[in-house]
């Protein structure tokens, strides 16, 4: 559990980013809707140590403290920070649904050659009490072979404090052969290939 001192601030969204702030809301049962801006390194150092996933004990000046959670995160696609945090509020004795990370354990093993693993899922939605919520879901590939697959009914099995939602014949990753480029006649390079018209064209 983090506790975050909050200040409400009446100010644009950019001048509170200037400011080291990310403007957000938190919303709940009994918070209501409030608008707010928390400290900028203080959540990314919490979301990098703790997953987005992370239960965080919320102060609002004047208001009592309330357990919340990321709802929902905006980020800056070029900087890659956090540019706005919906915050919701949570009872731990309740199950909530949340975005988990999938993680591909020995990768390196098995994408040698060109062979090549397609992570069709990179995040998965999972239900359980705030405490069992998984920071990540690590995905074991190194007994994969040319055509297997990881389902999300292989992983289902082995989940012990939180369901895994979602179709359960939904492939997570699987392994296949890469791409090969089709080489050109001897003689002959890539671009005069390309260059070469088809029947179609010839008859026009």
């Amino acid at each position: 559990m983090r506790q975050f001192v909050i200040t409400i601030r009446n100010r644009i969204r950019k001048k509170l980013r200037k400011e080291g702030k990310v403007p957000s809301v938190v919303y709940g049962k009994t918070v209501g809707n409030e608008g707010l801006a928390v400290d900028a390194q203080a959540v990314d150092k919490l979301f990098r140590s703790e997953g987005r996933n992370a239960i965080i004990n919320l102060a609002i000046e004047g208001k009592k403290k309330y357990t919340v959670m990321a709802h929902d995160l905006q980020f800056d696609l070029l900087k890659g920070n956090v540019r706005h945090i919906d915050f919701l509020e949570i009872n731990m004795n309740e199950e909530i649904d949340a975005v988990v990370p999938v993680i591909l354990k020995g990768a390196e093993q098995v994408e040698t050659g060109d062979t090549v693993l397609n992570n069709q899922l990179s995040e998965l939605t999972v239900r359980a009490l705030p405490n069992n919520l998984p920071s990540a879901i690590e995905v074991d590939v190194t007994k994969l072979s040319i055509g297997d697959s990881i389902r999300i009914s292989d992983l289902a099995a082995a989940a012990k404090d939180y369901t895994i939602l979602g179709d359960a014949e939904d492939a997570i990753v699987s392994l296949s052969y890469g791409s090969q480029e089709t080489a050109a006649p001897e003689g002959e390079t890539a671009a005069d290939t390309a260059a070469e018209p088809t029947s179609t064209d010839a008859a026009e």
